[in-house]
């Protein structure tokens, strides 16, 4: 009997959100708002990225950055290399060492390399996107990979005589002639400076030290060592007129970069890194950027959801129909929640697939930025966490305005614990302005991007991530639920 009571009350709140026609028609702003804006902002965003090419392309064509410094001999089929890592310089980023095999020495071509750090110990990685730890041992030690028709398996030893198998990869469309050899490399140092809602982002070369000893190659190799330095190269502008640009972004600082070579000991310096290297920026944010007054409307309705009740005077009806006010309470939030859920879905949806070309046009195009679809996981986890967002959202609105009992004043106050908290966050210093993110309901704009959270853009979103923005939207809605329960079983209607 109290689900069939509940069912009814349930029911009765829906039918008085679809009968006020002011309600849906603002339902339905809502919902092309998050549309026409989220295509507005597209329109209006642009990028260089793929004229100013700071990054390589990979074998996926994904962005990827694929600098360090290379000794390095032609191996023919199969074989083995080894060689003790005997010291490491910790360069203060993320410094590494290691074997690496790989197709040639074009910034972004095929490799599989075995590589140790500083502070996490061994890794065995392949192709940017394959990453096994081998444990924490770091500097010095032992590492070797060994080629056998398509796998390539990894080891490491603290003594050279047991070895521990680090982990295997099926590298099957590298050629038969690779180049492999040992190799350093250096993360850069990135400084972050925000002033005024810009955010200005430069990278600083470092450069990392390391040697190799006890170095051998089992296998039909080309003669001595070379010395290379791998990495991108110097892009320009694309110009149809045929001159020259100005040069991109600069690159990590190589020019006191080698390899030295003494008693069968290898001295390498490097800089660099070897990973995916995709922008910041993100696409799914920008076209879902219309969420913004598309919740301002959706919390003004959920504030409105109760407050009308009790400025008419049509609560004591609703109380004197179902004395069980708690239970109502629930009903108007579930009711009002599921609503803003949907349009805020639909409308996050079509802004979605109607946006992309128009970022397409705008910059936003491969291979610096993949095309997207909404059965992405990264795309439909950022469309299904920003509804559920929203809906958390006019969920606090309706039991604000429960609390209040003053529109006005609760969808204003919704309002300024939105716009206030990223206006202070565009401002403010990088560690304040997280705070100040991961402390209001404004963290949980967070949801809308597909990316990871990234302190080189001005966008207060970018800094946390969705679980944590949810959290504090979640956290304001639960106590002001639990506190407009607890006056509507108190206080006179």
């Amino acid at each position: 009997m109290r689900g069939d009571g509940f069912g009814a009350t349930l029911r009765a709140e829906w039918t008085k959100l679809r009968t006020v026609r002011r309600w849906v028609l603002t339902l339905l702003c809502s919902g092309m708002l998050i549309v026409v804006i989220g295509l507005l902002v597209s329109s209006s965003s642009g990028t260089d990225a793929n004229q100013y090419q700071n990054f390589a392309v990979g074998p996926d064509g994904q962005p990827v950055v694929d600098d360090f410094q290379f000794a390095h001999q032609t191996m023919s089929g199969d074989g083995t290399i080894t060689a003790r890592v005997g010291k490491l310089e910790d360069s203060g980023t993320d410094a590494s060492a290691g074997l690496i095999v790989k197709d040639g020495l074009t910034s972004g071509s095929r490799y599989v390399a075995l590589r140790v750090t500083p502070k996490d110990g061994v890794h065995l990685e392949s192709d940017y996107v394959t990453d096994i730890r081998g444990g924490d041992r770091t500097a010095p030690v032992w590492l070797r990979l060994t080629r056998q028709g398509p796998v390539i398996t990894g080891y490491a030893s603290a003594d050279g005589s047991n070895w521990t198998k680090v982990g295997q990869v099926t590298a099957a469309r590298l050629p038969r002639d690779v180049e492999v050899g040992m190799f350093v490399n250096s993360a850069p140092k990135v400084i972050v400076k925000r002033s005024a809602g810009n955010t200005a982002v430069t990278e600083q070369g470092t450069l990392s030290t390391a040697t190799f000893d006890n170095v051998r190659l089992d296998a039909a190799a080309a003669g001595a060592w070379e010395d290379d330095p791998v990495h991108r190269p110097m892009d320009r502008p694309k110009d149809t007129s045929g001159e020259s640009g100005s040069a991109g972004p600069p690159l990590p600082e190589m020019k006191a970069a080698g390899v030295v070579e003494r008693d069968g000991m290898f001295t390498i310096t490097g800089g660099g890194q070897i990973k995916p290297n995709p922008p910041d920026d993100d696409v799914v944010s920008i076209a879902l950027f219309g969420v913004l007054p598309g919740l301002m409307a959706l919390a003004a309705v959920g504030v409105l959801f109760v407050t009308s009740e009790y400025r008419k005077g049509m609560i004591r009806a609703t109380f004197a129909a179902n004395p069980r006010r708690g239970r109502t309470l629930a009903a108007k939030a579930i009711v009002i929640g599921s609503a803003a859920f949907v349009m805020t879905l639909l409308g996050g949806g079509v802004a979605l697939l109607a946006a992309q070309p128009v970022l397409q046009e705008q910059g936003f195009a491969p291979p610096a930025y993949p095309e997207y679809s909404l059965t992405d996981p990264p795309v439909l986890r950022a469309l299904l966490l920003t509804s559920l967002f929203v809906a958390i959202l006019t969920v606090f609105a309706m039991a604000l305005g429960t609390v209040l009992r003053h529109s006005a004043t609760a969808i204003t106050t919704v309002v300024v614990l939105i716009v206030v908290p990223v206006i202070l966050s565009s401002i403010l210093p990088l560690s304040v302005g997280r705070w100040v993110m991961q402390l209001t309901p404004a963290g949980g704009l967070a949801t809308w991007r597909a990316k990871p959270p990234t302190t080189t853009l001005a966008d207060p979103w970018s800094m946390i991530g969705p679980a944590a923005g949810l959290t504090v939207v979640s956290v304001y809605a639960a106590v002001t639920l639990a506190v407009a329960w607890w006056l509507v079983r108190r206080r006179d209607a």
